[in-house]
């Protein structure tokens, strides 16, 4: 009985060897990546939204600067007239510097978050194209997963792996024309 149980598991184990699974029935996993920040950079219209955000960059940091200017010429003002001045004087001037910084400071921040959301509202319309281009690739060749490179987390990738090339062809194609007679 021994020796038929151990035949009848062997057998079992060449029958187990010699059918497929369904994981190797099945086609292989295609995997790719791309480098979203160079599909940014060089993505139609980027150059035009650099250079907006440059311009009003440099307005916005012309504005920072002038502020900074008028403070610092009102310490140095105050130090130099400093020993003249009374001691309620004195602590007017220094009032008047603290809320100057203040002043200061809350326009640096308005600066900053209008910057950050310009940057958004300028970039958003190119982010959305650039992930449709990578979807419409997904699909049409038949990618299951599309990392990207530009993060961290990708340690080493194979370079015949990279569809950055492909996407960008997909997004600096011209649209194709609209189908007359739909409606």
């Amino acid at each position: 009985m021994r020796k038929f149980t151990t035949f009848a598991f062997a057998l079992a184990g060449v029958a187990m060897l010699s059918v497929p699974s369904a994981a190797q029935t099945a086609a292989p996993l295609k995997i790719g990546y791309i480098n979203s920040q160079k599909l940014i950079d060089q993505a139609p219209g980027s150059a035009e939204v650099k250079v907006t955000l440059q311009k009003e960059l440099a307005s916005w940091k012309a504005q920072v600067d002038a502020m900074q200017d008028s403070i610092q010429t009102m310490v140095k003002d105050f130090e130099s007239k400093s020993v003249l001045l009374s001691p309620d004087a004195k602590q007017k001037r220094q009032d008047d510097i603290l809320n100057k910084e203040a002043t200061f400071k809350t326009r640096v921040a308005e600066i900053q978050t209008r910057a950050s959301t310009r940057q958004s509202e300028l970039l958003t319309p190119i982010m959305d194209k650039v992930q449709a281009a990578i979807t419409a690739l997904r699909t049409a060749e038949g990618y299951a997963i599309i990392f990207d490179a530009s993060t961290e987390a990708m340690v080493a990738a194979d370079p015949a792996l990279d569809l950055t090339d492909k996407v960008l062809a997909r997004l600096k194609a011209p649209a194709p024309a609209p189908t007359a007679g739909k409606n």
